[in-house]
């Protein structure tokens, strides 16, 4: 009984490892010798594009480059590259830029996201800082390929109604807010309509690019112009944030410097040539000074 269940036990765990084995096999969509590109990996690069649906041109695309990569990376290993000195090199500067990276980044994990009162204070110390450097416009829109709707549209905007005023074909209409900064933020045909307008001001109905178009301006700043607080709080933010990371830095640079002198593993000379120590007839380190 002992025996024939061990037996039983045996031919499950054979199974259930070829069952495995088969069903792992099925996952694989590409292969260029031991390496192997599974549907799972694809998944998660279809994933990380967050796209509602991806092309099967563009997933195809992705294995090609995949088994090209693949390819051409054995064949470097087949013929020895990876001893290569230029390589060699390459990997420990690398190595070095990831270590440090990692180091800092360390550091970085205890910096918090600038409060609300931080980026304020901020504000208020450096306004004079910020100012548009452009015409700055904010424009409501509406776009349709049907230009007797839009241009009943564009009647009721100029009344002040805003609820009900699209008459066309359902889904034909498109309308949103945008924000220009100079002439360069957008087409030469919308930028002339656009900042000749003043602000509350409805434009004609316009012919562009195979589309008509109706424009409100909702704000206008000129160049020159103080910025409010909600138009750069995110910059504010970001500045605030990488002033945190570069006392990191520094405070860890102190710190090492200290550590490293202390030791005797440091020597530090702002010349462009060592200066000439005397022999002494004994092992001497040199340990200070900039």
């Amino acid at each position: 009984m002992r025996n024939g269940l061990i037996a039983f036990l045996l031919l499950s765990l054979l199974v259930s490892g070829c069952t495995r084995q088969q069903v792992w096999e099925s996952e694989v969509v590409a292969r260029v010798g031991d390496r192997k590109l599974t549907a799972s990996e694809i998944s998660a690069w279809e994933a990380s594009l967050n796209q509602a649906e991806i092309p099967q041109e563009a997933r195809s695309t992705f294995i090609r480059h995949w088994v090209e990569e693949e390819l051409l990376y054995q064949e470097a290993l087949e013929q020895g590259l990876d001893s290569d000195a230029w390589v060699a090199g390459r990997l420990d500067e690398i190595m070095r830029d990831l270590l440090i990276a990692r180091l800092l980044e360390t550091r970085y994990e205890k910096i918090v996201t600038p409060s609300a009162a931080a980026i304020k204070t901020y504000f208020d110390q450096n306004a004079s800082e910020f100012t548009w450097p452009h015409l700055h416009l904010e424009v409501e829109y509406w776009r349709s390929e049907d230009r007797r709707s839009l241009e009943r549209l564009r009647s009721n905007v100029q009344r002040g109604r805003q609820a009900g005023i699209w008459t066309g074909k359902a889904g034909t209409l498109e309308n949103g807010r945008i924000a220009l900064n100079g002439r360069s933020s957008t087409i030469p045909e919308v930028w002339d309509v656009v900042s000749r307008m003043s602000v509350g001001e409805v434009s004609t109905v316009r012919h562009i690019d195979d589309n008509f178009w109706v424009f409100k301006l909702i704000d206008r700043r000129e160049s020159g112009e103080q910025q409010g607080l909600e138009d750069v709080r995110d910059e504010i933010k970001m500045r605030l944030v990488e002033q945190a990371r570069a006392n990191a830095r520094e405070n860890a640079v102190r710190k090492l410097v200290d550590k490293y002198r202390h030791s005797g593993k440091l020597y530090w000379s702002t010349q462009s040539r060592a200066p000439s120590v005397p022999e002494t007839g004994a092992d001497s380190q040199v340990t200070g000074g900039e």
